[in-house]
């Protein structure tokens, strides 16, 4: 078996970091997402990572991806490029080729590893979430086909996406839903694409909804197993995500800090740095590595392919974002108190970190409040 070169990955995702991401410096204020910048991501071989070598990927796995993302947020400097880089990544890896069949993967994926195809998942709807009980897209099986009615929205990636993973009822006895999930193409009838909501930070990360009326798909399109897609698919991509996810925060909170320190030294007079300055910057330079070595172990668990990591994995996520919380306030504390200047690209580093932590909170707080009640159950 080859082994993965991680050095050399790392060095690879630095220059194109360094030379394709970093010098554009409108990319942290568009809403949509450059056309020749993702072109780019798939002729360097960023799309193909995580994709086995025998459906035209270079057979890396978790940890790269994690390597890659926090590269990405560092030295490209922009969250929303390694957040829609991440999205692509692992829905290509944790669905079409975890999930997929022998057809679906050999169509699929060199696609996916070449930049060919964009993949994107569908599950969030207008005033529900992800929440299962207040989804309402439906599919009915009709013959040799699917037809799916519903609308879907703030789908990451859609604008970019020809392939969309939608998430759909199948079934329901006594009020408890089944869920299936479809591999919808872009051009299929009946699909209409809408604006979504509008989300206003995590540039150039683009969004959009997409609306099913009657949307015929053939029944070969089904991905994973029939009713059971809820647990087999939504749960595991927001347990990896969320987990992953503290990759890119931690190579984020690494580029704030270099802004921060920027800002710093044109704040206070040369030599006259206070203990108290130096040590919180000291503080929080230690906090992205705490956060890389969450990711990496989550990462290390996920290639391991065991079966009994959920409950770690959650843990792990809710530490990275504990961490993060401690982090901003910390942040916010030393701007303030060292009255210091806020430069564009160093409140839009501010911005996209403290929005980040707002996503599926509510999904956070509840298993939150899950652990604790175990806790008191076992004392």
């Amino acid at each position: 078996m080859t082994v993965f070169d991680y050095t050399a990955l790392r060095a690879e995702v630095v220059e194109f970091a360094r030379t394709k991401v970093a010098v554009r410096q409108d990319l942290n204020q568009r809403d949509d997402f450059p056309a020749d910048l993702w072109t780019a991501m798939g002729q360097s071989g960023l799309m193909a990572i995580a994709i086995p070598e025998d459906h035209g990927g270079r057979g890396g796995d978790y940890r790269a991806l994690a390597l890659t993302l926090e590269i990405l947020a560092d030295v490209g400097g922009c969250q929303g490029v390694a957040i829609s880089w991440m999205s692509h990544a692992l829905n290509a890896r944790l669905h079409i080729l975890g999930q997929g069949t022998e057809t679906q993967k050999a169509r699929y994926l060199p696609g996916l590893a070449s930049g060919q195809h964009t993949v994107c998942m569908a599950i969030s709807e207008p005033g529900a979430g992800a929440h299962p009980k207040k989804l309402s897209t439906r599919a009915e099986m009709v013959g040799d086909d699917v037809i799916l009615n519903g609308e879907k929205t703030f789908l990451t990636n859609g604008p970019l996406a020809d392939l969309f993973l939608v998430l759909a009822i199948t079934d329901e006895v006594d009020g408890r839903r089944a869920f299936t999930s479809f591999i919808v193409p872009r051009d299929s009838p009946g699909l209409e694409i809408t604006a979504g909501v509008k989300v206003d930070f995590l540039h150039p990360s683009p969004h959009c909804g997409i609306k099913l009326h009657n949307c015929r798909i053939p029944s070969s399109n089904r991905l994973g197993p029939l009713g059971d897609a809820f647990n087999a698919i939504s749960l595991p991509m927001r347990r990896v995500e969320d987990t992953l996810a503290a990759a890119k925060t931690a190579g984020a909170m690494r580029h704030r800090l270099r802004l921060l320190c920027q800002a710093a030294s044109q704040a206070s007079e040369p030599g006259a740095a206070t203990m108290a300055m130096t040590g919180s910057l000291g503080r929080l330079a230690a906090m992205p590595d705490g956060l890389s070595a969450m990711a990496w172990r989550a990462a290390d668990l996920l290639d391991g392919n065991r079966d009994d990591i959920d409950e770690t994995l959650s843990s792990l996520a809710a530490a990275a974002r504990e961490t993060t919380k401690w982090v901003e306030a910390e942040v916010e504390a030393f701007i303030n108190t060292w009255d210091i200047e806020v430069s564009t690209a160093l409140a839009i580093a501010n911005r996209d970190l403290v929005e980040s932590l707002g996503i599926a909170a509510s999904a956070r707080d509840l298993q939150a409040q899950k652990r604790g009640q175990s806790l008191l159950a076992a004392s």
